[in-house]
């Protein structure tokens, strides 16, 4: 594996589905996050600030870091035909794991938005 193959692999993940629908979730999070607060009267710009350091960059780049190693330690070529079923699966079920956790978020603030938090 060369050099070449790890920017390959790094221009298939930003140009990927999952990364788009991430990016897509964690805007609408944030959107409904900031409208919550607005409502709620608690809105503070240090805590947007926090959001983008502890949801964003560790979602996007922690998927990211395992989209990589995923693709070194499971290469598609492997395995004979099951490199490449396998590497899927592993990405799909870490992204996965982001989504429920976005959407648990997402239903939070969409809860202390139209509810009022009760």
């Amino acid at each position: 594996m060369d050099f070449q193959y790890l920017l390959d692999l790094i221009v298939a993940f930003f140009v990927s589905w999952q990364v788009k629908t991430l990016i897509g979730l964690i805007l609408l999070d944030v959107v409904l996050g900031v409208a919550a607060a607005l409502r709620s009267g608690v809105f503070d710009w240090k805590r947007l600030g926090q959001f983008y350091s502890s949801n964003v960059l560790p979602y996007v780049l922690g998927f990211l870091a395992f989209y990589v190693a995923v693709g070194y330690i499971i290469p598609p070529e492997s395995l004979g035909n099951l490199g490449e079923p396998i590497n899927e699966a592993t990405v799909t079920l870490a992204w996965g794991v982001l989504v429920a956790t976005l959407v648990g978020s997402i239903l939070g603030n969409f809860n202390i938005l139209y509810k009022g938090g009760e």
